[in-house]
């Protein structure tokens, strides 16, 4: 039955995929069954195999959602920016196509955003299984020193690795209530739609790697404000024994996490900021390959008859398979990169 009432919807739903498919009609039914109406919902599926594009235009058409495909691959930041660019209500509601969201998620945000004139407001977001129950993001700081970071030199800048607050944590653990956050995670998210005229997109140059922390300094430093909604639930669902990787997720997660464009992703984003003297990043040189070696070549290894189980040949495998990985993301990289050239040329044109 389409989702449509006699009321107006204020919101508009935006999903996108962020590093794989096989979650995404789950997902979808999921979202669909635990929101309440009235809201619209724009579909961005950008490049999902045939099957999954299948039966996401079937649950689209059947609800009167709006189905919008590319069949090639986009990054997050084209997606969403696609997304609202198509929206037509007062906010845009993001959702990343490996979340769950718990029942009647959608109201607390709202209410929120008109209790407080947030710019931006997240949900309380968890993590893997069982559901909404291990904290992600109960929201986070970018920096020690906020004041400091946007009035004071920006030599002097620095981030912290304070960016997921209470990680790791049970739900009824932990006392949580609505508050300002620093940093919101782009999983799941609400943004009024006029706050992208008044600061613009989201930074497409900036597509991988810190582009949520991007994306909450861009909205601090233009004067908005960000809030988290803790009696608002969604959990994210990444790779893991509960929800591993299946092999049509492969040549997206590996493009998605390319150390090349992670690379790249992260000097423009210490450029932008002005960052450079920042030692933060030092680190993430030393881990840029981490999730094909947790997520794509473990699982791999694991799989193998008799010497799967062996850390030693974990080890081994490791160090023979991670360069041949890393090269197939460069070359997915490079192809996705001259399709974007292409696709921008045809639009201006």
């Amino acid at each position: 039955m389409p989702h449509h009432t006699d009321k107006t919807p204020n919101a508009t739903i935006i999903v996108s995929a962020r590093e794989r498919f096989s979650l995404a009609v789950r997902s979808l039914n999921t979202l669909i069954s635990a929101t309440r109406a009235p809201y619209d919902l724009i579909y961005i599926d950008a490049g999902s195999p045939k099957g999954v594009a299948s039966e996401l235009r079937r649950i689209c058409a059947e609800h009167g959602f709006t189905y919008h495909r590319i069949d090639h691959y986009l990054s997050p930041a084209q997606s969403r920016n696609r997304g609202h660019h198509m929206a037509g209500t007062k906010y845009a509601v993001f959702v990343e196509n490996d979340v769950f969201v718990a029942d009647n998620w959608l109201a607390p945000l709202i209410d929120c955003a008109e209790q407080t004139d947030a710019e931006v407001v997240q949900p309380l977001i968890c993590q893997g299984a069982p559901l909404h129950s291990e904290i992600h993001h109960g929201g986070g700081n970018f920096t020690n020193d906020f004041d400091g970071f946007f009035n004071g030199p920006v030599v002097a800048r620095r981030l912290a690795d304070r960016h997921f607050l209470h990680q790791g944590k049970k739900v009824g653990d932990v006392a949580l209530a609505r508050s300002e956050t620093q940093v919101c995670e782009t999983h799941c998210m609400l943004v009024r739609r006029d706050t992208f005229e008044r600061f613009g997109d989201f930074d497409e140059k900036m597509p991988y790697s810190k582009d949520h922390v991007d994306f909450s300094i861009s909205v601090w430093a233009k004067g908005g404000r960000i809030m988290l909604e803790s009696t608002s639930i969604a959990t994210v669902c990444h790779p893991d024994s509960a929800h591993p990787l299946e092999a049509m997720d492969l040549p997206l997660f590996i493009l998605r996490w390319s150390p090349k464009w992670q690379r790249e992703s992260l000097d423009y984003f210490r450029k932008k900021w002005g960052l450079q003297a920042d030692p933060y990043f030092d680190k993430y040189a030393k881990q840029k390959n981490w999730r094909y070696h947790d997520n794509v070549v473990l699982p791999t290894v694991r799989k193998v008859p008799f010497v799967g189980s062996s850390h030693k040949v974990q080890k081994m495998a490791s160090v023979a398979m991670l360069p041949f990985v890393s090269a197939a993301g460069t070359r997915l990289g490079n192809r996705h990169a001259a399709r974007t050239a292409n696709w921008n040329s045809r639009e201006i044109q």
